[in-house]
């Protein structure tokens, strides 16, 4: 009898972590995990669309980057080391890039595209830049 618990012991465990599991997964009433908040911004013309963008400290947030141009690539450029930000990525013509960011500390902070052809004004100068506001964590 004995050898009979024993091979039915772990099943008898495996069943229970499940529906434990299944519980803790379904309880009503139970917060849910925040979701990541995703901010599209578009890349076009030598803008960005908004050009300020809000968050707090230590939220995450997801840029969803679209470059509107049909020829033009374009960058997204954000060095913000007290902020704990260093992102640099291209998005080519008509494309879409996702970049998740976290900022660890409230302040203003440039982004901008670094594209440049030769003997031209850069991307920057011709206006394409913008602001990430970091708001101190809780204030909004």
């Amino acid at each position: 009898m004995n050898r009979l618990v024993a091979r039915q012991s772990p099943l008898v465990l495996a069943l229970t972590g499940i529906l434990f599991a299944g519980f803790a997964l379904f309880a009503p009433g139970l917060p849910a995990a925040p979701a990541t908040r995703i901010i599209p911004v578009k890349m076009g013309d030598y803008r960005f669309k908004p050009d300020t963008i809000r968050v707090q400290a230590g939220e995450t947030v997801q840029l969803e980057l679209t470059n509107t141009d049909s020829l033009t690539p374009h960058n997204f450029t954000l060095k913000a080391e007290a902020a704990g930000l260093n992102v640099d990525t291209d998005v080519s013509a008509g494309k879409t890039e996702v970049v998740d960011i976290t900022p660890r500390a409230p302040g203003s902070y440039k982004f901008y595209c670094n594209k440049k052809l030769i003997f031209m004004k850069s991307h920057r100068d011709r206006g394409m830049e913008g602001t990430l506001v970091v708001v101190p964590a809780g204030s909004e």
